[in-house]
């Protein structure tokens, strides 16, 4: 009997050092594993400037070391929307380690003067406080601005054959009507109401007509066309 309990001993000995090495093995190759899908790369693609490419590189450091498969887009996400400059982003993980994301910049439309401070006005309807690369054929926004109803205003002029370009200033006024200074330096006054068919006109208008001594094109009310 006594030789039996030694021999079941030991058996139940060889069973708990096995455990216990499987148990070594399995967290070594656990760890192995882990260490293998770690973020160690990201990757900006895109044409964007160094200087901001690296700043944005900077943000996104947070992410290095995390699992490739735990890392939640939704995270990468709220970093890049910090950055207004940038209007369209695609995420993509390259297994094992490697995170691509593909930048786009907005276009930028114009600029205005809030508190004395210059600002961008981006095609994704962001203001930009900060350039690394300036247009200096910009038109400049004068007034109440009302992003919205300006990119209405953008949508409709590009719908009627005219480029942003085209103007060197917007006047924007309370009631959401606006002044257009064309950079054959005519004003443009256009109405609240109809404004695609008063586009329709103008376009008409300066295809049309000579236009080299009219300094205002006065469509505010319907139905009249005053030239001055």
């Amino acid at each position: 009997m006594m030789l039996q309990s030694i021999g079941k001993g030991r058996f139940y000995l060889y069973i708990a050092f096995l455990i216990i090495l499987l148990s070594i093995h399995n967290i070594n190759f656990n760890e192995k594993i882990n260490n293998t899908f770690k973020i160690k790369k990201i990757i900006l693609m895109g044409e964007i400037e160094n200087d901001l490419k690296e700043e944005i590189s900077i943000a996104l450091n947070q992410f290095n070391n995390t699992n490739i498969f735990l890392i939640n887009p939704k995270d990468v996400e709220i970093v890049l929307n910090d950055y207004n400059l940038i209007s369209k982003y695609k995420i993509k993980k390259e297994f094992p380690s490697v995170l691509k994301i593909e930048l786009k910049k907005t276009n930028i439309l114009a600029y205005f003067f809030e508190n004395n401070k210059k600002i961008y006005l981006g095609e994704n309807g962001k203001k930009i406080e900060n350039l690394y690369l300036v247009n200096n054929d910009l038109p400049l926004i004068v007034g109440n601005l009302d992003i919205e109803n300006f990119l209405d205003l953008k949508k409709k002029l590009l719908q009627n054959g005219f480029k942003i370009n085209d103007f060197s200033k917007f006047y924007s006024f309370k009631s959401k009507r606006w002044d257009l200074v064309h950079k054959k330096k005519i004003t443009i006054k256009l109405p609240i109401e109809n404004l695609d068919y008063t586009l329709t006109l103008l376009r008409e208008i300066i295809d049309r007509s000579n236009i080299d001594k009219i300094e205002i094109i006065d469509l505010r009310i319907n139905k009249r066309i005053i030239l001055s």
